[in-house]
């Protein structure tokens, strides 16, 4: 029988080798022997529940049962009450939770704001899409009451995902949170309007996506270097940010991004990266602005949705207006009807690009839309070092099934090859 010479080591270095788990890969060390049974617990102050295994399993088969949200919601509350940490640094949950586990959440965001904690995130993406109606309401008055409002204090990031949160809720935390430095909502259906204003404001990082009800939002922030935004068309009002270097912008159907430009007009000039989700179909014909050159801008990623019949060649004076750009991203995202072929057509006039260094097309399909661009890319960047082709949908990159569908675009990577054709000398020709 060979020597459990790993048990004999100090608790420390035990410790130690634990903190490199997750949490459940830790807990389940606990069944080894008697000294590992609490040792555990100990392992951090890093409080991550997430089940990806699970959720990809519930994706797969496009419904969720009650019996596997009450499941995860026991292991979590059975970790918690076992946890002796007298304070945590993160506290995180991704799950598809909704409102019916409202009395637990309740108590796990009691726990973490009781122990401390410093960054605390609420993930309840749906395991598929589907329109969720009961999602569970962030607790208003717990922060709020006077007599009974949970100490934050340490708090200095929150992230709120398909969670109920109001706009004064998140006035609150930054009017009372001195170490705040970044916030981040997605899918809330309760802000309306947002007033992020304060000189001693700590604040880096603020982005609200896809909260459809936000009317408005005010920014006087001296910190903030990242900003985002997607959404429809809101009253959006940048009074101070001489930090910023991050935009996203991302419009909605019937709702271009160029009103936004206006509100950033002052900021353009410094930005080092530079995000816009653009629908472009429907006929609607993208303006652009006539704004001031992006002087300072290093990185243009454009999330685009198109129908094959258009053409992308519009976005060529945003490249064509960063003269300093050194990598641009297309993230392409084709509609769901097939997509019909035309005539490739050719950029003519163009100033050649001798600083833009890298490109990364996502979602390349192979046709005229996105091969005229490229062919432009690839002949106006002269100094060009690098472009990397990914034929997979920007929906399913960083996804268990990005694989599966490499393998199924063989037909695209062939119309990839065209390209080499076009490549600089020297540059490196990628396709996934």
């Amino acid at each position: 029988m060979m020597e459990d010479w790993i048990s004999q080591l100090p608790d420390e270095v035990l410790i130690s080798i634990l903190s490199l788990f997750t949490v459940k890969e830790a807990c389940r060390t606990s069944i080894l022997s008697h000294r590992w049974k609490n040792l555990w617990l100990f392992h951090t102050r890093i409080l991550d529940f997430d089940d990806p295994d699970t959720m990809r399993d519930l994706s797969s088969k496009r419904e969720i049962a009650n019996w596997d949200r009450d499941k995860f919601v026991t292991r979590v509350n059975h970790i918690l009450n076992l946890h002796p940490a007298l304070t945590i640094d993160q506290f995180r949950v991704c799950f598809d939770l909704n409102k019916r586990s409202e009395r637990d959440i309740g108590r796990w965001v009691d726990f973490a704001f009781s122990k401390g904690v410093k960054r605390f995130e609420l993930d309840f993406s749906p395991a598929y899409y589907c329109k969720i109606t009961r999602r569970y309401t962030f607790p208003h008055e717990r922060f709020t009451c006077v007599k009974n409002s949970i100490c934050i204090n340490s708090l200095t990031s929150l992230t709120l995902k398909y969670v109920h949160v109001t706009g004064e809720l998140l006035e609150h935390f930054l009017s009372n949170c001195p170490l705040l430095e970044r916030v981040h909502v997605d899918s809330s259906e309760s802000i309306v309007n947002l007033k992020i204003c304060g000189s001693s404001l700590k604040l880096k990082y603020l982005h609200i996506i896809d909260c459809f009800q936000v009317k408005s939002i005010k920014i006087f922030a001296p910190n903030l270097e990242s900003f985002g935004y997607v959404g429809n068309i809101i009253e959006l009002q940048i009074d101070y940010t001489p930090r910023l270097l991050d935009v996203y912008i991302g419009g909605l159907r019937h709702h271009p991004v160029n009103y936004a430009f206006l509100a950033l007009s002052s900021y353009l000039h410094q930005l080092e990266s530079l995000t816009l989700g653009i629908c472009h179909y429907d006929n609607i014909n993208i303006k652009l602005p006539q704004f001031q050159r992006l002087t300072n801008l290093r990185h243009l990623k454009l999330k685009v949705t198109v129908r094959d019949e258009e053409s992308l060649f519009d976005l060529i004076s945003l490249i064509e207006a960063a003269p300093l750009l050194r990598k641009f991203t297309l993230e392409l995202f084709s509609l769901l009807e097939p997509l019909k072929e035309r005539e490739v057509r050719k950029v003519i006039n163009y100033d050649p690009n001798e600083h833009l260094k890298e490109v990364e097309i996502v979602g390349f399909v192979g046709h005229a839309i996105d091969f005229e661009l490229v062919v432009y890319l690839l002949e106006s960047a002269i100094k060009l070092e690098k472009i990397v082709i990914n034929p997979c949908s920007p929906y399913v990159v960083g996804t268990p099934w990005e694989t599966e569908e490499i393998e199924n675009n063989k037909d695209v990577k062939e119309c990839a090859k065209q390209l080499k054709k076009y490549l600089p000398l020297g540059a490196e020709f990628v396709i996934l």
